[in-house]
């Protein structure tokens, strides 16, 4: 009877509210990907001029977070509502663990439920759902739930950023935060610019830079030391050496995620090796564990010398930007450290999270990574 009652209403709702009629034209909610068209649609009445419930799908969460709007979400996908430890892969997670307690919307990846959502008691008012092409279809999610759904493009401050910055203005300017918006795009810029400004001086430029590699990259899940990134955004930004580029007559490194054969890294031979800790949620199978028993992987000169450092989970669910920044300053001075001796790489972490995601959470997040972020790696402890 409940089912019944509910495909009734969004029966209902699609047949009143997909569409509105304005001076004899009917106006159809399609999803929203610009600010013309968040602005045609408020100016029809089918977007509201304020919002304060939302529905964060596929991964927007940490953007709603960074624009200040946590306590407007109402419903999150369940990828957000998984064990607790994984907060430590996450700040806005550890942030807001209120954000375990939601409702959820709909299944991991934009897998949403129109069904669920219109039996929240706590109807969001928008959807905002990440523009990836998967998951549940955002033209038939419009159609069947007649609330409006806001496409974010899930790209990063580096590769990607005019993308990124055209989706964080339209969820700004959604929710009644631009000026917000504004303000992190350019703190963004702000922090990416003191970094560049240290690693391009002639004193780094005169001495041969390091070769380094990151491994334990996640992407759609954790993976082993293997697992790399051409064009690792906080080495672009801290302007490293890295022989990991992005090319596409490689078959090897044609794209940004890679999973290399062990013999290429052995090739390489890195100076100096940093591991992404989201490695760490594969446990005895980490890339943690691989630098301190493959045979293969102890013979690297970085290994025998101790020159192994961790960084943040660059990635978890799509880019955590607030990390990206954080690595960026710690690889900077890991690589350069006669330019950042003014830099404690834990202290800037807390800046960037109380920035980003309203608290300092550093500690917290270190203590669910067994305290090994942003240091130099002792392999024998």
């Amino acid at each position: 009877m409940k089912k019944i009652r509910i495909f009734l209403f969004i029966l209902f709702v699609n047949l009143f509210f997909g569409c509105i009629r304005q001076d004899s034209t009917v106006v159809l909610l399609e999803p929203i990907r610009t600010l013309e068209q968040l602005k045609f649609y408020r100016e029809a009445g089918l977007v509201p001029e304020k919002i304060d419930r939302i529905f964060c799908s596929g991964g927007t969460l940490r953007l709603a977070v960074y624009l200040e709007c946590a306590e407007k979400v109402v419903a999150v996908d369940s990828n957000e509502r998984r064990e607790k430890g994984r907060s430590g892969m996450k700040g806005y997670l550890a942030a807001h663990p209120e954000f375990y307690d939601m409702p959820v919307g709909g299944e991991t990846s934009g897998r949403d439920n129109p069904e669920t959502l219109l039996g929240l008691k706590n109807r969001p008012q928008l959807i905002i759902k990440a523009d990836t092409g998967a998951g549940y279809d955002p033209v038939e999610l419009t159609r069947r739930t007649g609330i409006p759904v806001l496409l974010v493009p899930m790209r990063g401050i580096t590769v990607g950023r005019k993308d990124f910055d055209a989706g964080l203005r339209l969820m700004g300017a959604a929710l009644g935060k631009s000026e917000r918006s504004e303000a992190v795009l350019e703190f963004f810029d702000r922090e990416m610019a003191d970094i560049k400004l240290r690693t391009q001086k002639d004193e780094v430029s005169k001495h041969s830079k390091p070769l380094v590699y990151v491994g334990g990259v996640s992407y759609n899940g954790s993976h082993a030391f293997h697992s790399t990134e051409a064009g690792y955004p906080p080495f672009v930004i801290a302007d490293a050496h890295t022989p990991i580029k992005e090319n596409e007559n490689e078959l090897t490194l044609g794209k940004r995620h890679t999973m290399l054969a062990k013999e290429k890294i052995l090739e390489w031979n890195p100076d100096i090796l940093f591991l992404d800790l989201g490695t760490l949620y594969l446990g005895a199978v980490s890339g943690l564990v691989e630098l301190q028993t493959d045979p293969a992987y102890c013979s690297l000169k970085a290994v025998k010398e101790g020159n192994i450092y961790s960084l943040l989970p660059n990635t978890f669910y799509f880019v955590n930007h607030d990390a990206v920044l954080i690595n960026a300053w710690f690889v900077g001075k890991t690589l350069y450290p006669e330019q950042f001796t003014d830099i404690d790489p834990k202290k800037k972490a807390d800046e960037i999270f109380t920035f980003l995601v309203g608290k300092p959470v550093f500690e917290q997040l270190n203590a669910e990574l067994d305290h090994l972020a942003l240091k130099k790696l002792n392999l024998s402890k």
